[in-house]
């Protein structure tokens, strides 16, 4: 990923030149993220681009960084500094 897609996304964007298969994992994370629903559509064009494991693992991998990131918040753990190594 380049940096400047980092930044758009950072900042709740799609980044517009992203390859067709990033494009759909980014639709199907930000769907589960933003609104909670999968869309039926969104879902299909993953199974079509993944495959029907691609397409879970996907999902699965969007639920666990989900889990982790409010088990963190919930204990407000801080972000660690940066190494100086």
């Amino acid at each position: 990923m380049r940096f400047s897609e980092g930044t758009t996304i950072v900042a709740g964007q799609r980044p517009p030149d992203l390859a067709r298969d990033e494009g759909i994992a980014y639709d199907v994370a930000s769907a589960l993220v933003d609104h909670g629903v999968l869309p039926e559509l969104t879902y299909r064009l993953a199974v079509q681009t993944f495959g029907p494991h691609g397409a879970a693992e996907l999902i699965y991998l969007v639920g666990l960084y989900c889990l982790v990131s409010v088990t963190l918040n919930g204990f407000d753990v801080p972000v660690p500094e940066p190494s100086t190594t």
